[in-house]
């Protein structure tokens, strides 16, 4: 089992390596409080992330009937705000949407439009890399929430490169089946306790030092397939090796800080805060079921392909491509922090 998942990892770490950027295209729209009877004053602002290069930034619009820009200003590509005026009566007949338009090629990012309106709670609108025309509903509902951040939980975990990987650590570290499923459970129930303890503002941690940990966690696991693999089973087997539980939910305690700060960029309904939390845990797991599933479904067909006689070159080989990938990150992230 290990071989084929080693191979995998060398077939995958040129393409998570240099995968999407996971924060969106962040949009909001909010209501003036001196709106007239009738004119209802909307300010649209949103935010691009630092990943396209200059002038291949979309342009943000609000297009409704009802609706007049009275004022449009852009103070770089990535930051722009406009005001539209609204007559209300028109505005409740029909739906506001929101335009992306990327003047090049859509880049894959996820969207996050934040409505807020006079009287209410603030509504979130999460859509995929290919929704460009998004629909702004005036009410929202529990249905809505369940769906919107169970979405939100999958999309993350699998544009989460460093989780990914991680996860193929825990998969060639585990072996069997029935310890690849221990592992992966301790580190579930290890990061839902920190995600959740984060979320709610209960515990927290500097962003720069959570990323720049996971990654270390990562190194250190590529050392140790490394090392497992040069001594064989032998007695001389590490605590990792002998406990994968037990390192999956320590490291799982740092990793849930990291699914934490999407999270906090996503924003939670206010009357409806430990519902949401609780459905984007979900959409975390069932991405991470997923990916598990897409990395064993091609094991069978490349056992067919390859002897076993290469697999501790192989496992070599797939320690090396994890420890190098993940101390470049390490590197990267240290810069920020220090």
């Amino acid at each position: 089992m290990r071989l084929q998942i080693c191979l995998l990892v060398l077939l995958l770490i040129p393409i998570v390596s240099w995968a999407d950027e996971a924060r969106p295209v962040y949009i909001e729209i909010e209501q003036a409080q001196n709106s007239q009877s009738d004119i209802a004053e909307f300010t649209l602002k949103w935010k691009i992330p630092p990943v396209l290069p200059a002038a291949e930034e979309p342009l943000v619009s609000l297009n409704h009937p009802a609706c007049n820009i009275s004022y449009g200003e852009t103070a770089s590509g990535l930051l722009g705000r406009k005001r539209y005026n609204c007559h209300l009566e028109s505005l409740r007949a029909e739906e506001m949407t929101v335009h992306i338009d990327y003047p090049a090629t859509n880049p894959a990012l996820t969207s996050l439009v934040v409505y807020k309106a006079n009287q209410g709670e603030p509504i979130q609108i999460f859509s995929g890399p290919d929704k460009t025309l998004i629909p702004i509903p005036m009410t929202t509902s529990p249905s809505a929430v369940a769906y919107q951040y169970t979405v939100a939980g999958i999309e993350h975990i699998l544009v989460g490169t460093d989780h990914l990987l991680f996860v193929l650590c825990l998969m060639i570290i585990a072996g069997t089946f029935r310890r690849l499923v221990l592992t992966v459970t301790g580190f579930t129930l290890a990061h839902s306790i920190t995600l959740s303890l984060a979320t709610l503002n209960i515990v927290r941690l500097p962003t720069e030092l959570v990323e720049l940990l996971i990654a270390l966690s990562i190194v250190l696991l590529a050392v140790e397939i490394i090392k497992h693999n040069r001594q064989g089973d032998s007695d001389r087997q590490s605590f990792t090796w002998r406990y994968p539980v037990t390192v999956s939910m320590v490291f799982g305690l740092l990793h849930g800080f990291g699914f934490a700060v999407v999270l906090q960029e996503l924003g939670l309904p206010p009357s409806m805060k430990v519902y949401a939390l609780l459905f984007f845990n979900i959409g975390v797991e069932l991405g991470q079921l997923l990916f598990i599933l897409l990395v064993s479904i091609p094991m069978i067909a490349v056992t067919r392909i390859f002897s076993l006689r290469f697999e501790n070159r192989t496992i070599e080989v797939a320690g090396y491509a994890l420890g190098i990938t993940s101390s470049y990150w390490l590197l990267e992230r240290a810069q920020f922090l220090f």
